[in-house]
């Protein structure tokens, strides 16, 4: 992809943080380019939940129920966002698409809430591998990092 720059543009380096389970942060991110992990993670244990690359966004919950994150995002490699402002529901977006949008953000956090306390039963479903002690070391410690760096 072709190169951009501005002040909503986000370089970004391999093992760089882009938000944090928990982080009250509302902003949306769309993938200009790169690759990220989406994770959760419990005491040291890093649990993959997705894989996004060029073209994808993360966020999207926040964005618009204007919660915390609920799951943490790192740079696979050195990754390209293109930040949106949560400013830009209010002024971009007519009213009756925010509720909307609002409504199938909750239900998607009650899904995920059941899948969480519940899991999943798996067949013939291919499912994100997981990850090697040595990345979980990796992306912990960097999370870890960006916590006592952003105060959270």
């Amino acid at each position: 992809m072709s190169e951009i720059s501005g002040p909503l543009t986000l370089n970004l380096k391999k093992g760089d943080i882009v938000c944090a389970e928990g982080q009250i942060d509302h902003d949306l991110f769309i993938i200009h380019s790169g690759k990220i992990l989406i994770f959760v993670n419990s005491g040291t244990k890093v649990t993959p939940l997705a894989h996004l690359e060029d073209g994808e966004y993360l966020g999207e919950l926040s964005f618009f129920d204007k919660t915390n994150r609920s799951a943490s995002a790192i740079c696979l490699e050195d990754t390209t966002l293109i930040k949106v402002p949560v400013e830009e529901v209010d002024k971009q977006f007519p009213p009756w698409l925010v509720t909307i949008a609002k409504n199938i953000t909750t239900k998607l956090r009650a899904a995920d809430g059941i899948l969480a306390e519940k899991g999943i039963r798996k067949k013939n479903v291919k499912t994100m591998s997981s990850l090697s002690i040595e990345e979980q070391r990796e992306y912990y410690q960097a999370l870890v990092k960006f916590r006592e760096e952003n105060s959270l």
